[in-house]
């Protein structure tokens, strides 16, 4: 019997599992809806949560309903979390997994993503979402794929507040006891996922990496220019919720001060160089920063070509120097528009 469900949310139907598919006017979501007929634990609920106003999604959808009618469409426009909470409202499984447009689920996905909910303190799962290798067409897919398993295998594994909410799986009672995702945060890069899971640990659940519940990630759509500004909008969703949770996972002084010491050394000597009493200073700051930018593009290259076979892209470790500079440009965009409470002052435009 369904337990009686809070104002604005369904019941939930114990011991069933919904599949909310994320989807912006992408095509590729009919190979996301192939991949879950085919699970060897079938979901009992697929909802397609269509934040676009094309047809085109509307109509993958409708050819698959009427192949497997638990395969339905909401119309659910906004951003990610504002049409992930429409979809949360109505959503009637025990547990509710999280997959996107550009993802490819493997048979044994479903069954593997929802097996740790077996141990009563565990209220979100996640798994890796490595490229799928035809997907890999520029240096910087290939870059950020080896990235990316590295960051899964070495620091997802054991913060699981890392874990995007894309591929991962909840209890239904999450959202209805810390409350649904946060939509106060930035629309495009709203870091949804790494807040609510920081809700839920804090109220003493326990967030568990699952290796084996990887999904194939298309990354046709990333080059090297639209990595970093992927990095960019990310890290200034990640910079509010920083300052709103205090919560991070590589933002940490050691971490960041090689990323900025090549290029403060590069201005000030730019600056130096102008008076012609300071000239010479400058001259040997401007060399300075450059060495130090180069021996950190060596020292990184060298650490790359060392983990590459065990994550396949990290040779172009080299791109983690625009990467980071990236992330510390975002975060910086975060502050202006959020200021350092992370909270917006009145007045302050979107951005």
């Amino acid at each position: 019997m369904a337990a009686p469900a809070p104002p604005g949310f369904r019941p939930i139907d114990p011991g069933t599992v919904t599949v909310i598919v994320t989807v912006l006017k992408d095509p590729r979501v009919a190979r996301t809806l192939q991949s879950l007929l085919e699970q060897h634990r079938p979901a009992d609920e697929v909802l397609v949560d269509d934040g676009g106003i094309t047809d085109t999604v509307a109509r993958i959808t409708a050819e698959y309903s009427s192949r497997d009618p638990r395969i339905r469409r909401l119309d659910a426009p906004g951003n990610i979390p504002e049409s992930r909470n429409i979809a949360l409202r109505v959503a009637r499984g025990e547990f509710i997994a999280f997959l996107d447009a550009d993802e490819v689920a493997p048979p044994g996905w479903l069954e593997a993503l929802v097996r740790p909910f077996s141990d009563a303190k565990v209220g979100f799962t996640g798994g890796p979402t490595p490229a799928t290798p035809e997907s890999l067409r520029s240096v910087g897919a290939r870059y950020y794929d080896g990235y990316l398993r590295r960051f899964y295998d070495r620091i997802a594994r054991y913060r699981p507040h890392a874990l995007p909410m894309g591929n991962s799986a909840w209890r239904a009672r999450i959202f209805r006891e810390v409350g649904l995702l946060d939509t106060t945060l930035d629309r495009r890069a709203a870091s949804e996922d790494q807040e609510i899971a920081v809700r839920t640990l804090a109220a003493g659940w326990k967030g568990v990496y699952v290796p084996e519940a990887f999904v194939g990630h298309d990354f046709s759509d990333i080059s090297t220019r639209g990595l970093l500004r992927k990095q960019r909008i990310y890290a200034e969703g990640g910079y509010v919720v920083w300052r709103r949770r205090g919560t991070t996972y590589e933002a940490t002084p050691a971490r960041v001060l090689p990323y900025l010491l090549g290029p403060a050394l590069l201005l000030l000597g730019a600056l130096l160089a102008i008076p012609a009493l300071t000239r010479s200073l400058g001259g040997v700051l401007l060399a300075a920063g450059a060495i130090e930018l180069l021996l950190l593009a060596v020292v990184l290259t060298v650490q790359g070509l060392r983990e590459d076979r065990t994550y396949p892209g990290l040779k172009f470790r080299a791109l983690e120097i625009l990467r980071r500079w990236a992330t510390l440009y975002g975060a910086f965009r975060g502050f202006l528009h959020y200021g350092w409470s992370g909270r917006r002052s009145p007045g302050v435009a979107k951005p």
